[in-house]
């Protein structure tokens, strides 16, 4: 199975990149191990709504460290994302990452029977972490992006709150671990 890991934390081994690498690690072997990106190390635009990828090709026409990313998450079986919520909402890296991903939308997929250039079926963990110590807090903003992913990409979508904040996940919270890895394989 082919997982693609996109880690929306500008922070160095963040809270949510060892949730997302336990998860992963569940989901995948040695001989195929996931494909990791850090977001916040990448440099790359803005969806720049030229509509290039609706009108001179299939694909985002911007060409830059996200290329790799978005054909890497439309080719994998198993995503994952994560963010940690600044704000009420996901870091800006994962919203320029999820902003590009319309790209995978065919032209008129407001009215096609089929919406996504990308085969549906494929599976999507968000990974949330934040200070809010409710674990709803953000499920509705969260909910959107699962949405926007399963409605019109066709992703079978899940996510998961971690309300840890700047704690050390390791210290405080142990079982948040074991019970990511147990999303995962649930998907």
């Amino acid at each position: 199975m082919k997982v693609t890991v996109i880690l929306g934390s500008p922070r160095l081994d963040s809270n949510s990149e060892k949730l997302a690498r336990a998860a992963a690690a569940a989901l995948t072997g040695p001989q195929e191990p996931p494909e990791v990106f850090k977001l916040n190390e990448l440099r790359y635009r803005g969806c720049q709504a030229c509509m290039g990828c609706k009108t001179k090709k299939e694909f985002c026409v911007l060409r830059d460290d996200l290329t790799r990313v978005l054909s890497s998450a439309a080719g994998a079986d198993f995503v994952i994302l994560t963010s940690p919520i600044y704000i009420g909402d996901i870091s800006s890296q994962l919203k320029g990452f999820v902003d590009r991903a319309y790209s995978w939308l065919n032209p008129d997929y407001l009215n096609a029977s089929v919406r996504s250039r990308v085969k549906s079926g494929k599976k999507l963990l968000f990974i949330v972490t934040q200070g809010h110590p409710e674990l709803g807090a953000y499920k509705k903003t969260i909910d959107n992006y699962l949405g926007y992913f399963g409605n019109f990409h066709g992703f079978s979508a899940a996510s998961f709150f971690a309300p840890i904040g700047d704690a050390n996940l390791e210290k405080t919270k142990p079982e948040l671990l074991d019970e990511v890895v147990k999303a995962a394989k649930a998907l």
